[in-house]
C-alpha cells in the first residue's frame, strides 16, 4: 500500500509540475516529450503517435533489462502519469511565472516526483529507464549523471528546432532534476534494489 501512495504522490508531482509549469510556459526538459517533437518537426508525424511509440518501446524495454517486478509498477506509474495529467491539463489552470521562477520550481518538483517513483521501483516512463540499464551495466557511473546526460544530448539535438532560449532554460530544469534525484538518493540508494537478480 505504502509503494502505492508513493508511487501515486509522485505522479501527482511530476503531472502538476508539466501541467501547471512547464506546458502553458513553453518549456522543454530533455525527455521523451522533447525528443518526440524534434522528430514531429522533421519527419511531419503526429507528436502523440511517437510519444506513444517511445513510450511502449521504453516499456517493454523495462520488462526485458529490469524485469516483471518493476514492469508491473511501471504500468501502474504510467497509468497514473496519463490520468493525472489529462486531468490537470483539462482543469486549464496554468501559472505563467516568470521563465527561471518556473524552471526552477518545475525542476525541484518533476526530481521529487522521479525519485518517489524509482524509490519504489518504478519508472515514470522516460529516460529514467535507459540510464537504469546503462547503471546496471556499470554502478560506478551514477545514475542521476546518465540521466542528466541523455536529456543534455536530446536537448543540444533540438537547438535547431528549440531555439536557444528554450535550451539553455532546459539545461538548468534538467539540472535541478537531476541534483533532486542526487540529493535524496545518496542517503538512501534505491537503485540497486531495482535490479532483479
Amino acid at each position: 500500500m505504502k509503494s502505492v501512495l508513493l508511487i501515486t504522490l509522485g505522479n501527482l508531482l511530476l503531472t502538476g509540475a508539466y501541467a501547471f509549469l512547464t506546458v502553458p510556459n513553453n518549456m522543454i526538459d530533455g525527455g521523451i516529450t522533447s525528443t518526440s517533437l524534434i522528430i514531429a518537426h522533421f519527419l511531419k508525424i503526429d507528436i502523440t503517435y511517437i510519444t506513444t511509440a517511445i513510450a511502449i518501446f521504453l516499456l517493454l524495454f523495462s520488462l526485458a533489462v529490469l524485469g516483471k517486478h518493476f514492469f508491473l509498477k511501471t504500468c501502474y506509474s504510467c497509468t497514473c502519469y496519463i490520468v493525472f495529467f489529462d486531468w490537470f491539463h483539462l482543469a486549464s489552470f496554468p501559472i505563467v511565472i516568470p521563465p527561471i521562477i518556473c524552471i526552477v520550481l518545475a525542476g525541484f518538483l518533476v526530481g521529487l516526483g522521479h525519485y518517489l517513483c524509482l524509490s519504489q521501483k518504478s519508472s515514470v516512463i522516460g529516460y529514467d529507464i535507459i540510464a537504469l540499464f546503462i547503471h546496471k551495466i556499470n554502478e560506478k557511473w551514477d545514475f542521476s549523471v546518465i540521466l542528466r546526460t541523455i536529456g543534455i544530448i536530446v536537448l543540444i539535438v533540438g537547438l535547431y528546432v528549440f531555439g536557444l532560449t528554450a535550451v539553455l532554460y532546459g539545461l538548468i530544469f534538467i539540472i535541478i532534476e537531476t541534483e533532486v534525484i542526487y540529493f535524496l538518493n545518496k542517503n538512501k540508494p534505491v537503485y540497486e534494489e531495482i535490479y532483479e537478480k
